[in-house]
């Protein structure tokens, strides 16, 4: 096969990087969470109820990963001195971001996060290394 018949949709590659991300999560390696955007209704008997999800140009995944200094020793979980803050927005290969996405990398950089536009489960493996 070419190398560009094996690249994956965005939906695909959301669906990799979410259950690689949730593993990690499991594994008490990081926290990571799904960020959604939009409006969802949902029903509760008759009616149906509109939720404002995040806001526009939000990025696809929060990943949390502390960072650890040396635990006392009888301690179970090492404390943390501090905790790194990724923000992931995941495209295709020719995929670009929003004029609302970049405003949004802005404003988390900001506050000293960090922002990662991510293509593939490989550019993932780097940065969370």
């Amino acid at each position: 096969m070419r190398e560009k018949d094996l690249k994956l949709t965005e939906a695909q590659l959301k669906r990799q990087i979410g259950d690689y991300l949730e593993y990690g999560t499991n594994q008490g390696r990081w926290y990571a969470s799904r960020l959604n955007s939009g409006i969802a209704y949902v029903k509760r008997g008759d009616k149906y109820y509109a939720i404002t999800l995040c806001e526009e140009g939000t990025a696809d995944f929060m990943v949390m990963r502390a960072i650890y200094f040396e635990p006392k020793p009888r301690a179970v979980i090492p404390k943390t001195k501090s905790c790194r803050v990724i923000f992931l927005e995941l495209k295709g290969d020719k995929g670009k971001t929003s004029p609302a996405q970049n405003a949004f990398k802005i404003l988390v950089e900001a506050q000293g996060c960090s922002y990662f536009v991510i293509r593939s489960i490989e550019e993932l493996e780097n940065v969370l290394a």
